[in-house]
This record gives structure tokens, sequence and C-alpha cells, in this order.
């Protein structure tokens, strides 16, 4: 049997095809946007923060790895750019994982008994510039054109 439709039905079906195919993608892009401010507020919670912050940091940082790794595995999502930006070697990946690794050292290793505002300053500008890889391959995945 045939279904026929009129040409307005068939521009719904196919609109409604699209957002069905951009969802998961947008999900993404704002999963790699969530990463990229947690990871903003993840260091200075854990070097400047009260114990009761560091614990927080800690299991919301956790949360947020498991979480995200399997929600994006799970989104099955067969896209250019999210495939780019998720690949290890991609240099949002390596950029990311360098910044993340230069600002835990910075922290572990040089961090005073007693730090002062020059070392918190240097520690938020860090924690920022670690996050700054994950938002800009969320923003690339929601600005790529499909």
């Amino acid at each position: 049997m045939e279904e026929r439709f009129t040409p307005r039905d068939a521009l719904r079906r196919i609109e409604e095809a699209e957002r069905r195919v951009r969802r998961p993608v947008r999900t993404a892009g704002w999963t790699f946007v969530a990463t990229g401010f947690g990871t903003m507020l993840y260091w200075p919670a854990m070097f400047l923060g009260p114990t009761w912050a560091q614990a927080v940091a800690g299991v919301a940082w956790v949360a947020l790895t498991i979480a995200s790794t399997f929600y994006l595995g799970s989104l099955r999502v067969q896209d250019a750019e999210v495939a780019w930006v998720n690949r290890p070697t991609s240099p949002v990946s390596v950029a990311y994982v360098a910044s993340v690794l230069v600002t835990f050292l910075f922290g572990m290793l040089f961090r005073p008994e007693d730090p002062g505002a020059g070392w918190a300053a240097a520690l938020i500008a860090l924690a920022v510039l670690s996050g700054l890889p994950a938002l800009y391959g969320g923003r690339r995945i929601l600005r790529a054109e499909r």
C-alpha cells in the first residue's frame, strides 16, 4: 500500500527527521560546553576552596566524567564534527589534556603554604585556559552546518 503525502506533510516529516538527527549532535556539543565550564570551576575549588568544596568538586568531576563518557557513547552520534572533536588525537583533545595536566602540576608542585593573590590569580588563569579547549570543541559542534 502506498502512502500519499501532500507537499506540506512531506516537508513536516523531513523536518521531524532532521530534528531527531540534530538533537544528539546538539547534546554532544552542550556536553563539551558543560565540561569546559566544569573544568574552569573545578581547579579553583580543588586548590583554593575549603575541604567541603574540594569534596564536592571531586565528586562532581567524577560524576561529570562518567556521565559524559557514557552519555556520548550512548548517543551513537554519526557526525563529522563530533567525531573530529572527540578523537583522542584531535587538537581539541590534545590541548584539553595538556592544559589540564599543566594546571594540575602547577597546583601540586608550586602551591605555597599560604597561597597569596598572585598564585590564586595564576591558578584561575590556568583554570580558565584549561576549560577553553572543551568550550571551543562544543562551540564548533554547535555551530557546524547541518
